[in-house]
């Protein structure tokens, strides 16, 4: 490694090539300083600052980069802002920005008030608001310059990183501009607002903080961000608090999914949305077999768990009120029985044949698309690719379950052929199959990754019909034409488009690209679906938390000893954490075993440590009563973010009990119990 003074006051480094270039200032008292002498010995640079104080960094070599340890010895009193300013150099072309969770490809797709490029070209973004505290990429064609740095162990200290176009600037403390992102409705303009200062005291002030630096040639953009991930120093999953068995923290979930299930009028069953939710309750007053509910998943985990013997007593109550509710015997068979129930309860979906609308509104007793929050009113009326295929995929474990137990299942199969014949039929020329359509099987919106749930779904039903079905050719034309495309999007990076209740780039496009790709692997053993695999999976790497964040100690996430290392970020909306992480653990260990690359196997293990986390129960209470043993908040928000904009809930606080967290965590942890089960350390 080489250390070469390029002005009084930047260096740059090399090793062989260039690294990057730092760049050495302070504001004290709201003005800019500069330095009076740098100066370079060994693997050390000093800075000084006439009458206020300096800086001494300590580089130490990596293989694409460079550790940074600086101190900063700040004698002056007074108000500081701390800066620390990253460079790579001008390739020609322009860089890309990047910034994981935060900003992929400007931003442009999808509609809503996130920070993108049609509002700012520069921006500044706390470092709570990404998986790697204020790390930002840079891609100039194949040369990709990334920066990062270890999460502030105080408030005052929390930082922020500018992205600038040939580099980043990491200040501290931290300011968020032009506009700080609040919630879903929630741009603040801040450029009127006073940045915040570090005050120092009449003794002066020594502060130290790591750096992260790193120069990739010949990599693709997200290949070089994994690259840069593999590289940072291991953090270890936080000790919780109170700790869960994992067989304590399954029951605790089985505990939530029984007491979310209710009774229709005509004896059947579904599930609510979520309960206890106080001003923002009536967003949540309907059930779906799909998406943010989930029937069908969690009636399949309940005829799976139906001969479990409980061990906690709260799993034993509630067994005894659902036994109660729909007046059954609480035996073997209970949880079986009324599985069933929840599966024939979403065969009136159904609205025509094959047209599956599963959204069901418990005021209105309307039928529709999609009828929970979301940018376009009109789902309503419309047919989701996305819903289908998790419905039709979840109905098919459903039957495999159930008819293990010897129930009639053949009205789920029927129903999963009819489905599949409509998207056969309505499957675009270029392989897609879209994302909202007609119940008339005409397309409205084919853009996105929700189509790639119909993929899953038919790999899912083609293994089970006959040699002599003609459906099963029709079925794998249609998945290879399919692979065609969304192999394609995965090749463009084009992961856009998933979620239904936001318009944007999320992790769980990626998500339903991986599954899509694993499930055509599991069928077919085709190396071409790994390759594809790969680059869904290198995607979404940016969502996972790598570090702990800086969370503030009184919070209630504070209180709780909450980590955020292992949690997911969920889309450039939705700027909060979720327990998502179980279902893309499953999906990695799969990947992981058939592409022998343990790396994601190691990610996997960081998601399934924190889905642990911040389970209701009586050991670890969250503030609801014992109704709610087994909940854990779909909203954890450790940012300057809410989803509805409500401050006080904001950086450390935990919210909504929704349905598709209970089924999520419990399908996926019961399935990487089943097929990988030293994934599962206690």
């Amino acid at each position: 490694m080489k250390i070469r003074k390029t002005s009084q006051n930047s260096v740059e480094i090399l090793n062989p090539l260039h690294i990057v270039t730092i760049t050495y200032t302070l504001t004290y008292e709201d003005k800019r300083q500069h330095p009076i002498a740098l100066e370079i010995e060994d693997d050390m640079v000093f800075v000084s600052f006439e009458g206020i104080g300096t800086i001494e960094d300590r580089l130490a070599p990596g293989r694409k980069g460079v550790t940074v340890d600086r101190t900063w010895i700040l004698v002056k009193e007074g108000s500081y802002r701390l800066q620390a300013g990253f460079f790579t150099t001008d390739e020609g072309v322009p860089n890309d920005l990047f910034i994981p969770a935060v900003w992929y490809r400007d931003n442009t797709k999808g509609s809503g008030l996130f920070p993108s490029i049609d509002h700012s070209t520069i921006w500044s973004f706390l470092e709570t608001r990404m998986s790697i505290p204020c790390c930002l990429q840079l891609s100039g064609g194949k040369r990709h310059f990334l920066c990062a740095t270890e999460a502030a162990a105080e408030e005052r200290f929390v930082a922020s990183v500018t992205n600038d176009p040939h580099g980043a600037i990491i200040s501290i403390p931290g300011w968020e501009g032009p506009y700080s992102y609040q919630g879903k409705k929630a741009l603040i303009d801040t450029t009127s607002m006073p940045r915040p200062a570090l005050m120092v005291p009449s003794g002066g002030l020594i502060y130290r903080r790591t750096f992260h630096l790193a120069t990739y040639r010949g990599m693709r953009g997200m290949e070089a961000y994994v690259a840069f991930v593999a590289s940072l120093p291991k953090a270890k999953p936080t000790d919780l608090p109170h700790p869960l068995s994992w067989n304590h923290w399954m029951e605790l979930k089985l505990t939530r999914l029984i007491n979310l299930v209710r009774r229709s009028e005509n004896n059947l069953a579904y599930i609510i949305m979520g309960e206890g939710n106080g001003e923002v309750q009536d967003v949540y007053e309907f059930t779906g077999a799909s998406f943010l509910v989930k029937s069908i998943q969690g009636a399949c985990e309940l005829a799976r768990f139906t001969e479990h013997e409980p061990t906690l007593d709260c799993l034993q109550a509630a067994r005894q009120s659902l036994a109660k509710r729909f007046s059954l015997v609480d035996d073997s068979r209970l949880l079986a029985t009324v599985a069933k129930k929840i599966g024939d309860f979403f065969l009136k979906a159904e609205r025509r044949e094959g047209v599956f609308q599963d959204n069901h509104d418990l005021r209105t007793g309307q039928w529709g698309g999609y009828l929970g929050i979301g940018e376009f009113p009109e789902f309503a009326e419309m047919v989701n690719s996305r819903c289908n295929g998790e419905a039709m995929k979840h109905y098919l474990r459903l039957a495999k379950e159930l008819r293990q137990l010897g129930y009639d299942v053949s009205p789920y199969i029927d129903l999963a052929r009819r489905v599949s014949l409509f998207y056969s039929d309505i499957q675009l020329s270029s392989g897609s199959f879209g994302r909202w359509w007609t119940p008339e099987g005409k397309p409205k919106d084919i853009q996105g990754t929700n189509g790639a749930y119909i993929g899953s779904f038919l790999c899912a039903l083609i293994p089970m019909l006959e040699e002599s079905d003609p459906l099963k050719k029709v079925l794998i034309d249609a998945v290879h034409k399919a692979y065609m495309f969304y192999a394609r999007l995965a090749d463009e990076g084009a992961f856009y488009g998933d979620t239904l209740d936001a318009d944007s780039c999320d992790k769980e496009a990626g998500v339903a690209l991986l599954s899509f790709f694993m499930d055509l692997y599991h069928l077919e053993g085709d190396k071409r679906h790994l390759k594809s695999a790969h680059l869904a999976a290198e995607f979404i790497i940016q969502w996972i938390w790598q570090q702990s964040s800086y969370l503030p100690g009184e919070s209630p996430l504070g209180r709780k000893g909450f980590s955020t290392l292992g949690m997911t970020s969920v889309s450039v909306a939705h700027h909060h954490l979720d327990c998502y992480g179980m279902a893309i653990a499953y999906e990695f260990l799969r990947f992981a075993t058939a592409a022998n690359l343990p790396f994601y196997a190691k990610q996997a293990s960081l998601m399934i440590a924190a889905c642990k986390q911040l389970v209701h129960g009586k050991e670890n209470n969250l503030g609801r009563d014992e109704s709610f043993f087994g909940w854990q908040p779909e909203q954890i928000n450790h940012t300057n973010w809410e989803y509805f904009n409500r401050p006080e809930l904001m950086n450390g606080h935990y919210e909504i009990d929704i349905a598709w967290v209970t089924i999520l965590t419990l399908s996926f942890f019961d399935r990487i119990r089943g097929e990988f089960p030293e994934a599962l350390q206690e």
